[in-house]
């Protein structure tokens, strides 16, 4: 053996860790759902592109796995303290979820309604289990997960007063009534989903007592 030969062998860098599917949806989730790219993604695991395919079929397919991961980790709430502190907790639940992962089901990805569609069954059986009617737990449930939605990109493009990206909000068309009270909106958009919220869930109770035997 030549002279430093053995010295070189010893320094020569091993072989990459090898990739898998699970370390690949860690990866995605951890960049954030929005952010996610076969090269970002790639890049983040010190592999080549090309590479991630053998366990992936599309980018589709790994955003779908890194949303089912994220929504198989967070549980349930508990029906426990009564339904409507059941639909108040997903709400929680649900915002945070898409605070923290802008884009958590983006529209038009193949594969993320099956994934979202299961924990919509299971929190409709949840509603069921309490003494809703099917027809009455999907019509709940479905309007508090579109309102979460909804104003999770309310409270993504609000931002806070002081803020010098804050583009001004065009307001003339409004009376000084109705401004104002648009102006506490735009100040504060998570208390008004907050009210919102508890408009959609006094609804709820008031149907719920009309249609009951």
């Amino acid at each position: 053996m030549l002279p430093g030969t053995a010295r070189r062998a010893a320094l020569r860098p091993g072989p990459k860790p090898r990739l898998s599917r699970e370390k690949i949806v860690k990866a995605a989730v951890e960049l954030g759902i929005e952010q996610v790219s076969i090269g970002a993604v790639a890049a983040a695991l010190g592999a080549a592109p090309a590479s991630l395919y053998r366990y992936i079929d599309s980018l589709d397919d790994l955003v779908a796995a890194a949303v089912e991961t994220v929504l198989a980790a967070t549980p349930l709430p508990s029906p426990e303290r009564g339904w409507r502190a059941y639909l108040e907790e997903e709400a929680a639940i649900r915002l945070q979820l898409l605070t923290r992962y802008a884009g958590l089901v983006p529209e038009g990805s193949a594969g993320l309604a099956g994934v979202a569609g299961r924990r919509f069954e299971q929190l409709v059986q949840g509603l069921v289990g309490l003494g809703f009617p099917v027809e009455e737990a999907v019509l709940a449930v479905d309007a508090v997960v579109d309102l979460m939605h909804d104003g999770a990109s309310q409270v993504a493009r609000l931002r806070p007063p002081g803020d010098p990206s804050r583009p001004p909000p065009a307001m003339e068309h409004y009376s000084p009534a109705v401004r104002a009270a648009v102006e506490r909106i735009v100040g504060a958009p998570r208390e008004h989903l907050a009210r919102k919220l508890g408009l959609v869930l006094d609804g709820i109770a008031a149907r719920r007592t009309t249609t009951s035997p």
